[in-house]
């Protein structure tokens, strides 16, 4: 099996070492995925988050998971996406830094296998085609790192355009 894989489905339901939570600055719970972790992770996990230190965007925090099939979560602030105004290449490199944050944090942490959402693709309002080209530009040469890498996408559509960026750019001819 491919270090790095594609799928499609809910990614509250697969299992591995860590989940990568997009995540408020203060660690409390947001809108989209962020709202579900916080959810089913219960009150443990809303009072350990007290305890962690403010994250930035493009930095990461780890927590327990508690109520989830991981053992982990890794926080990661991401920016929001600005409709690729003067300030978007600042996002672009702010999102691809949520990535290496993430994945040093793992190293850190020996976390072995990762699931990984559509990071600022969702209530961010990153596109698609712009978040997996940005994703895919830092998790294609570091996946070697982990044994599994899994980027759960929510819908098929999402699931087509990061399988048509990844064929496009990353895939040898």
């Amino acid at each position: 099996m491919e270090p790095l894989r594609l799928t499609c489905g809910n990614i509250l339901t697969l299992r591995a070492g860590a989940l990568v939570c997009p995540a408020h600055k203060h660690l409390i719970p947001g809108r989209g995925l962020s709202a579900q972790v916080y959810e089913r992770g219960g009150e443990p996990l809303r009072d350990a988050c007290v305890h962690v230190a403010e994250c930035g965007v493009g930095e990461a925090r780890m927590s327990r998971a508690y109520n989830l099939p991981v053992k982990y979560l890794l926080h990661t602030v991401t920016p929001q996406w600005s409709s690729g105004d003067q300030w978007g290449a600042r996002a672009l490199v702010e999102l691809r830094q949520c990535y290496h944050s993430v994945l040093d944090l793992a190293r850190q942490g020996k976390i072995d296998t990762l699931l990984f959402p559509a990071l600022g693709a969702g209530t961010n309002r990153f596109p698609h085609s712009i978040a997996a080209h940005q994703a895919l530009e830092v998790l294609h040469p570091r996946a070697h790192e982990f044994s599994q890498i899994t980027v759960c996408l929510h819908t098929p559509a999402a699931l087509a355009e990061w399988q048509q960026v990844e064929r496009r750019f990353f895939t040898p001819s």
